[in-house]
């Protein structure tokens, strides 16, 4: 029974599991596109969790090709909307490389490389643009840490493709926006890139001497 003792112990026990319920019978019954876009990507989430990463990108690949709203570029369902297509590139990206794909991973983050793309997927998932970065000290914190959050997993999929030179140049980009708002270096995504970066590239010592400064700082 629903909102019982025993149906909350459950949920306390495997919250993943009400979780993945509730957004699956939103699915089946909610034909509106923006509660569909918000229910698949939330869902898709909760399969990375379960590791059930081909649902999850198929579910992250449904919300990138989702149609765009009918609103104003400016207009808060269209900065939401941007959001949303970010985060699910990066669901999509750890998706690919759990499967062994990491070039594909690395395309959901970079596309072909070309131009500021990078930037472009770091301001949608900030919902921040650069010009409001500038004038603003939370928005440039905010920017800064979307931009550490995608170089670093850029980082991790360029070193899985065997790419070590560029793989660190991410990471060190990533580091040094990093500083800019981060001050526990242990729980740095941007260092934790790097040392997954010297891994692939068999410098063991220099991993290690990273995490062991990581723990130290």
């Amino acid at each position: 029974m629903i909102a019982s003792k025993e149906d909350i112990e459950q949920i306390n026990r495997a919250p993943e599991l009400r979780a993945r319920y509730c957004l699956e019978r939103v699915i089946e019954n909610y034909p509106e596109e923006s509660i569909l876009v918000s229910a698949r990507l939330s869902l898709a989430f909760t399969l990375l969790a379960f590791r059930e990463y081909r649902k999850a990108l198929e579910l992250s690949r449904q919300v990138i090709d989702a149609p765009e709203p009918r609103v104003k570029k400016d207009d808060l369902a269209f900065l939401v909307h941007k959001r949303r297509i970010a985060t699910a590139r990066l669901y999509a990206a750890e998706a690919s490389c759990a499967l062994g794909d990491a070039a594909e991973a690395r395309n959901f983050l970079v596309g072909n490389g070309n131009g500021d793309a990078i930037d472009r997927l770091a301001s949608d998932l900030g919902g921040v643009t650069l010009e409001t970065a500038a004038a603003n000290g939370k928005g440039k914190r905010r920017l800064a840490r979307a931009q550490t959050m995608v170089r670093s997993s850029a980082s991790a999929a360029t070193a899985a493709m065997g790419h070590s030179t560029t793989a660190k140049q991410l990471a060190m980009q990533a580091q040094a926006m990093e500083d800019a708002y981060e001050s526990n270096r242990e729980k740095s995504s941007a260092r934790r890139a790097l040392v997954y970066c010297l891994l692939r590239e068999g410098n063991q010592s220099a991993a290690l001497s990273l995490l062991q400064s990581m723990r130290n700082s």
